[in-house]
């Protein structure tokens, strides 16, 4: 799904774990109506809250309306329930300046599925979400949700 000049700027957009030791594990690609995120290997709560707020703070972030978080790649993702309620907050605070999106996860993990599932099951976070077995079925689902017609009012 990415092409090499998109894993090369990938590469160089990459924040870092704990002070530049380890690059995070994931890619995000900027699309017309809203980003596409890939996870892969070992995803941690932190992880999470970056790529959050990497997301959230673009200038791109007032306009779009999805968020395909693609975890087929992500072979462990175990937050502990305070961590997913502080990446919670994190986006409570996201839907003050855009609260037109729609999350689709793409999980093949179970152990993956059952960590976004308790986050759902908190019932805290502002954004309608939905879990997926494949990509092509997260994108239908946001096409026909029509959200991506929806225009951003700055009344």
């Amino acid at each position: 799904m990415f092409s090499p000049e998109d894993a090369i700027e990938s590469q160089l957009q990459r924040g870092a774990r704990q002070g530049g030791e380890l690059p995070v594990p994931y890619q995000v690609k900027w699309e017309p109506h809203g980003v596409y995120s890939r996870y892969f290997g070992n995803v941690t709560s932190e992880d999470m809250r970056r790529h959050i707020e990497e997301v959230c703070k673009d200038d791109r972030f007032e306009q779009h309306r999805y968020n395909i978080l693609d975890f087929s790649d992500a072979t462990d993702f175990s937050p502990t329930e305070r961590e997913l309620l502080i990446n919670s907050g994190v986006l409570i605070g996201a839907a003050f300046t855009n609260h037109q999106v729609l999350i689709s996860a793409v999980v093949t993990r179970e152990n993956v599925r059952a960590a976004l599932e308790r986050f759902h099951a908190l019932g805290v976070s502002p954004y309608v979400a939905k879990i997926f077995p494949t990509v092509a079925e997260a994108r239908k689902w946001i096409e026909e949700s029509g959200i991506t017609s929806v225009r951003y009012s700055t009344t």
